[in-house]
């Protein structure tokens, strides 16, 4: 598809807008937890209920630019990107952290960046909040190990 300058200039703001917004949410909720694990926790929580709560910003984010060609990529990398380095603090945690892959921080992002366009592909966004403790889990294995990881995204 073929975009005027006009309408790339407006996805870009529509963009920028809504990528601040669920930057507030997610740091907002982090900034509430003392120790990282947990604020990964609260940040994941808080980021699929924005989502949840604003489809049509999270669709936006995700499913939106990536059909946007080079444009939306660029600013879907962005936020990949993002979230990829709230997550980057657990390699001092993990017990063989500098050993983690350079790629473990992207893949996990990309995960859960589209667990969420997976749900709003199908209308399913209610679903999300849910999913924020096997999400958590998910985002905390790598650096936690599996039962650590189930502990602190269940709450227990």
């Amino acid at each position: 598809m073929v975009e005027s300058a006009g309408q790339q200039g407006d996805f870009g703001n529509a963009f920028d807008a809504a990528f601040a917004r669920l930057q507030v949410a997610v740091e907002s909720a982090c900034a509430a937890q003392p120790e990282w694990p947990d604020g990964v926790v609260a940040g994941i929580r808080a980021a699929l209920e924005w989502a949840a709560a604003e489809p049509t910003a999270a669709q936006l984010l995700t499913n939106e630019a990536l059909a946007g060609g080079a444009p939306g990529f660029a600013r879907y990398d962005r936020m990949v990107s993002y979230i990829a380095g709230l997550l980057l603090p657990g390699r001092e945690l993990a017990p063989h952290g500098e050993r983690l892959p350079e790629v473990t921080e992207r893949a996990v992002a990309s995960g859960l960046a589209m667990l969420v366009a997976q749900r709003l592909s199908l209308a399913r966004e209610s679903d999300l909040p849910a999913l924020a403790p096997e999400a958590a889990q998910f985002a905390l294995t790598p650096y936690l190990g599996t039962a650590e990881a189930r502990r602190v995204a269940s709450g227990s």
